[in-house]
C-alpha cells in the first residue's frame, strides 16, 4: 500500500480514538446525581460524597450550644438524577452549605472578619466585610490625613481578612456595627459634648478611664485644646485593628525674628520702646509624617525652603532706677492666721509666707515704694511687685482678686493696693506674700519682730 493512504489511515483511526476518549470522559465526569435540601432542588453532583463534606462542614460550625437543637440530616437527599430534574446546574460545597444554613431559622451563613487569624465580627457577606475595611481607612484619611499632599501608605498593623462561618443570626452586625467593633472593642458608644471648663482629665475621671485610654478612643482629638460643643467617644476597650500611615505634607511655618535692645536710663524698668518693629520670616517645608492610629511618631523633613527672611526688631529698655521710698520697716499687708510659713513644701520650697484672710480683704503695701509690675503671673495668679528703691528690696503680693493702684504708681505704707483673692495655684483665699532683697527671696517674718 502506497505509503500516504497509509499515513491517512492513523490519522483517521487517531481521531476516532480521540472522539473516543473524549466521550468516555464527558460519561465518566457527567454529574449523576441530584441534591436536594428542604426537598428542593439545589444542584447536580458528580460525587455523592460532596453532599456529605458540606453536610459536616456546616455542623461543625454551628455553635455548641445549638448542635443539639439542630437536625441537618434530616433536611439533605442525594438521588440519582433523573428526567424531570431538567438537568440543573452543577453545585459545590459553599452552595449546599448555605441552602443547608437557610433550613435552621436561628444560623446564618455569614462572613466573619478575622484580626491576626482570629474571629472578631460577622457581617452578611463578603462585600460587607469588604466595605468595613475601606471604610475604616477612608475615614482614617480623610479625619487624619487630609491635608497630606501625598499619602504613600495606609494599611493596618494587623492582619485583616475573612471566611465563610455559620453563627448565630443575632450575631451577625451591621457594616456601621463591625466597624465599630474593630475600632473601639465595642459597637455601643457613649459620646460627651464638651462645655465650657471641661479638661480631657476631668472627663476621663468622670468615665473611670485615664486620659490615655480617652486620648486613643479620639485620635483625631488633641485633649489639650478642646472646644466647647465637640463630641469626644468616651466608651473605651482596646480596638481590634490599628492604623498607620506614611504621608507628605507640605506646611509653611513662621521664622522667629531676634530682637536688639538699646538700654534707655530715661524708661522705667518695666517701660519698652519699639524703634523699629520685627518681622518673621515664612518658609516652607515638606515633610513625611509617620502616624500610628493618627498620632505622629516620626518625622522627616525632606525639604526646607525660605520664602521670606525675618526682620530684626530694635527696642528700647528703661533702666532707670526707683529712688530710695522705703523706710526699712515693714507693716503686715494683711492681718490673718499663718497658713504656710517660708520652709519647704511639697517636694519644692515656699519661697514666701501664706496669710489667710477672706476673699475681698484689702491688701496693704508693706512699705512705700512704686508698683514695678501689676498682672498675671502663672501660679501666682494676679500679683504686684513693690519696689522700695533700687531693686534692693521688693515686696510681692500674689493670689489677688483685684487691684488697687497702676504700674509706675508710687505708694505709700499701709496704702490699699490690691485684694486678697483666690487666682492661680492656690487651696483657697489667702496672701502670698513674699520679700526680695538684691533678687533674693528671705524669710518675710525677719522683718518683723
Amino acid at each position: 500500500m502506497p505509503r500516504k493512504p497509509q499515513l491517512l489511515l492513523v490519522v483517521a483511526l487517531l481521531v476516532l480514538l480521540g472522539v473516543a476518549a473524549d466521550l468516555g470522559w464527558r460519561a465518566y465526569t457527567r454529574p449523576r446525581y441530584a441534591v436536594l435540601v428542604a426537598g428542593n432542588l439545589v444542584g447536580a453532583l458528580r460525587q455523592p460524597e460532596v453532599a456529605e463534606k458540606a453536610l459536616e462542614a456546616v455542623f461543625s460550625q454551628v455553635p455548641k450550644e445549638l448542635q443539639a437543637q439542630v437536625d441537618l440530616k434530616s433536611q439533605i437527599q442525594v438521588r440519582p438524577l433523573s428526567k424531570e430534574d431538567n438537568q440543573p446546574a452543577v453545585t459545590d460545597s459553599p452552595m449546599i452549605e448555605q441552602a443547608l444554613v437557610k433550613t435552621i431559622p436561628s444560623l446564618a451563613y455569614a462572613t466573619a472578619i478575622t484580626v491576626d487569624g482570629q474571629d472578631i465580627v460577622a457581617v452578611n457577606d463578603v462585600e460587607a466585610a469588604r466595605t468595613v475595611r475601606e471604610t475604616i481607612l477612608a475615614e482614617y484619611k480623610t479625619a487624619v490625613l487630609g491635608d497630606s499632599s501625598d499619602v504613600e501608605q495606609l494599611a493596618f498593623q494587623e492582619k485583616i481578612d475573612w471566611h465563610p462561618k455559620v453563627v448565630p443570626t443575632e450575631r451577625v452586625r451591621t457594616v456601621e456595627e463591625a466597624i465599630n467593633i474593630l475600632k473601639h472593642g465595642t459597637d455601643k458608644l457613649a459620646t460627651y459634648i464638651v462645655k465650657s471648663g471641661d479638661t480631657g482629665w476631668d472627663i476621663a475621671r468622670s468615665y473611670n478611664v485615664t486620659t490615655d485610654q480617652l486620648a486613643k478612643a479620639n485620635p483625631e482629638v488633641d485633649l489639650e485644646s478642646l472646644q466647647i460643643d465637640q463630641a469626644l467617644n468616651v466608651t473605651f476597650r482596646e480596638p481590634y485593628v490599628h492604623t498607620q500611615s506614611v504621608s507628605k505634607r507640605v506646611v509653611k511655618e513662621g521664622i522667629p525674628f531676634t530682637e536688639r535692645t538699646v538700654k534707655d536710663p530715661d524708661l522705667w524698668p518695666w517701660q519698652y520702646v519699639v524703634l523699629t518693629p520685627g518681622a518673621p520670616g515664612v518658609r516652607e517645608l515638606t515633610i513625611r509624617e509617620y502616624r500610628e492610629n493618627g498620632r505622629v511618631v516620626k518625622t522627616e523633613v525632606l525639604e526646607n525652603e525660605v520664602l521670606q527672611q525675618p526682620k530684626q526688631q530694635v527696642a528700647r529698655t528703661g533702666t532707670k532706677q526707683v529712688p530710695a521710698l522705703g523706710t526699712g520697716t515693714l507693716v503686715f499687708p494683711v492681718v490673718g492666721e499663718l497658713t504656710s510659713p517660708f520652709a519647704p513644701r511639697w517636694g519644692s520650697f515656699h519661697y514666701g509666707i501664706d496669710l489667710a484672710a477672706s476673699e475681698g480683704t484689702p491688701v496693704l503695701a508693706a512699705d512705700s515704694g512704686m508698683v514695678v509690675f501689676r498682672g498675671w503671673d502663672g501660679n501666682y495668679g494676679y500679683v504686684l511687685h513693690v519696689d522700695h528703691g533700687g531693686g534692693e528690696m521688693v515686696t510681692w503680693y500674689a493670689h489677688l482678686s483685684g487691684f488697687a493702684v497702676s504700674q509706675g504708681e508710687t505708694v505709700t505704707k499701709g496704702q490699699v493696693i490690691g485684694y486678697v483673692g483666690n487666682t492661680g495655684f492656690s487651696t483657697g483665699p489667702h496672701l502670698h506674700y513674699e520679700v526680695h532683697v538684691n533678687g533674693t527671696a528671705v524669710n518675710p517674718l525677719e522683718f518683723y519682730q
